[in-house]
């Protein structure tokens, strides 16, 4: 019993200890407000050492050591001391890359010489997940049925993506442009139905009809360049543009085609169809994009909405015929591009690296 009341002891100290150690740092920034206020510049080094040379959890909190190393800037600045000014402003963007200046606080001085430090981010990464949807639109068409060309359409259909992203502030070009490249795994399905394979000749009726169900994988690379719309440190909105190259991965087809009418009527159907031999390997496309960035803590929230426009068919005219959909499907790929609707989520993180860059 003795031996956990002397632990109780000691655990108690050493709690005290750090609480009075936290409170005495407190109170060193309070001593540092009232001499920089009385003048007493060439004190603040002395009075502020011991607080921001303490281990952490024992010196400064950060908002405290921002503070401290604002005040010691200003000092240098006016003792005339320009190597320790920079010194401390420097350390003052490394403890917070984000801080910003305030024209109505801030001295002129001070101002002038944070605007000669990079302080902006010299780059940013991040991920991104969404959902897409897959519109082909048909070039021309090419069928095994005599009667069912047009007659077949595409479907809307959801699937999902993931999204690396990178981007890069251009401002030797123009403030407002980033170089915002990305590269996507992306899942594409769609579907296509064919009511009308094949009719009667004497009334038109429909003998047989075809449903295909897409399942697709491509490895998207987007060249995006951004232009910032509104730029604050809490948040952008910009709109972007740029070309793509997508590179097939998979591509599968669950086909069914209904064949008669009646008691006469049979499906035929069985498993999936690698028919990636039929798609071109290389397709081309134009996205543009509208976005948002949320700052939360040292990173960003992002969210966009865009549209990718495909330019190129997506069939291999050389292998157009899969013979598994033609033989026992009666299928054949008309020439088709397609388009995509995104919305995206992903996370933000910038990368500083704060230096003086006007000497």
């Amino acid at each position: 019993m003795k031996r956990l009341y002397f632990l109780i002891l000691v655990l108690l100290a050493g709690g005290t200890t750090a609480f009075s150690q936290t409170s005495n740092c407190t109170q060193v920034l309070r001593q540092v407000r009232s001499t920089y206020e009385q003048g007493r510049l060439h004190e603040l080094p002395g009075i502020t050492e011991g607080c921001l040379k303490a281990p952490e959890g024992k010196g400064f909190t950060t908002a405290e050591k921002r503070e401290t190393y604002r005040f010691l800037t200003l000092a240098y600045i006016y003792l005339e001391e320009p190597e320790k000014a920079d010194e401390m402003m420097l350390k003052l963007l490394e403890i917070d890359p984000f801080y910003e200046v305030n024209s109505s606080v801030d001295p002129a001085e001070f101002i002038a010489l944070f605007n000669k430090f990079r302080h902006d981010p010299i780059f940013r990464f991040g991920i991104k997940i969404g959902a897409n949807m897959t519109q082909p639109a048909v070039l021309q068409y090419y069928n095994i049925g005599s009667t069912a060309g047009g007659k077949g359409t595409y479907g809307l259909a959801g699937n999902f993506h993931i999204t690396l992203m990178f981007e890069k502030d251009l401002p030797k070009l123009n403030k407002k442009i980033i170089l915002a490249p990305e590269i996507a795994w992306v899942n594409r399905t769609y579907s296509y139905t064919n009511p009308s394979l094949a009719t009667f000749d004497t009334d038109g009726t429909a003998i047989s009809s075809q449903t295909f169900a897409m399942k697709q994988s491509w490895l998207d690379l987007n060249g995006i360049v951004q232009y910032k719309l509104m730029n604050t440190l809490q948040r952008q909105t910009y709109v972007g543009l740029g070309p793509g190259i997508s590179f097939l991965l998979s591509s599968s087809n669950q086909a069914s085609t209904n064949i008669g009418i009646g008691a006469q009527k049979y499906t035929v159907t069985g498993p999936a169809v690698d028919d990636s031999k039929s798609f071109n390997k290389l397709i081309y496309s134009i996205t543009a994009v509208v976005g948002v960035k949320q700052k939360v803590g040292g990173l960003y929230i992002t969210a966009d909405v865009r549209y990718q426009y495909g330019i190129s068919n997506v069939i291999n005219k050389s292998s157009r015929t899969n013979p598994e959909i033609a033989f026992d499907y009666w299928g054949q790929y008309p020439d088709y591009r397609m388009s995509n609707v995104m919305l995206n989520f992903g996370v933000l993180i910038p990368k500083f690296s704060p230096k003086k860059l006007i000497r």
